[in-house]
């Protein structure tokens, strides 16, 4: 979404690879670059990758904050310290232009409740978002959603949770964070029914 390959190669990064590939090659003549989200999927794969690694030395950069828990397992699976570096760096998230973003989600609702996989990704997304915008908001929610409801908290108990990441220079105005429910968005139907008889 960011960059072309050609433009990748041109900052000399020749390969790219899942991490959760079968049967890599070992390559001890390159350094690895490594950007996960930080989930236990992903850090359990990365475990295995260093306990018999592929590359001379691994940058690990994570996509959103991760555990302390998690960083001293990937400490101790380091036994040839081959890491050179771990990071947050706050990006779980698409960013489609400079005003729009994606979650890349689907059907993240039961009927009208969360699915809590949804919830707890949405919830990542957002938060990820609101790091590297620097931005520490004021939460609204749409009072009559009980799904904007459950969104607002989870987002608010990680911002209390993690509040040193939260740190930020205040404004004046601070900034606001507005969660709507599409189910009950009265204007879309609308539009879609008057641009469908033009």
């Amino acid at each position: 979404m960011v960059y072309t390959q050609s433009e990748i190669l041109q900052k000399e990064v020749y390969l790219f690879e899942r991490i959760d590939s079968p049967n890599r090659e070992i390559m001890k003549h390159l350094k690895a670059i490594c950007f996960l989200r930080p989930t236990k999927e992903n850090v359990d794969h990365l475990i295995q990758e260093l306990r018999r690694p592929k590359y001379s030395i691994y940058f690990i950069y994570f996509s959103n904050v991760i555990s302390k828990s998690d960083v001293k397992s990937l400490a101790e699976a380091d036994e040839q310290e081959v890491v050179a570096e771990v990071q947050e760096f706050y990006g779980d998230y698409i960013a489609v232009n400079p005003h729009l973003f994606s979650l890349n989600i689907l059907g993240c609702c039961q009927g009208r409740n969360w699915d809590p996989a949804q919830l707890s990704r949405t919830t990542q997304g957002l938060t990820a978002l609101l790091l590297s915008l620097k931005k520490c908001p004021m939460i609204r929610y749409q009072l009559s959603s009980e799904a904007a409801k459950r969104l607002a908290e989870c987002v608010k108990q990680v911002i209390t949770k993690e509040y040193e990441l939260f740190e930020f220079r205040r404004t004046e105005v601070p900034p606001l964070l507005l969660i709507l429910d599409r189910c009950d968005d009265a204007i879309t139907p609308l539009l879609n029914q008057s641009a469908g008889h033009q």
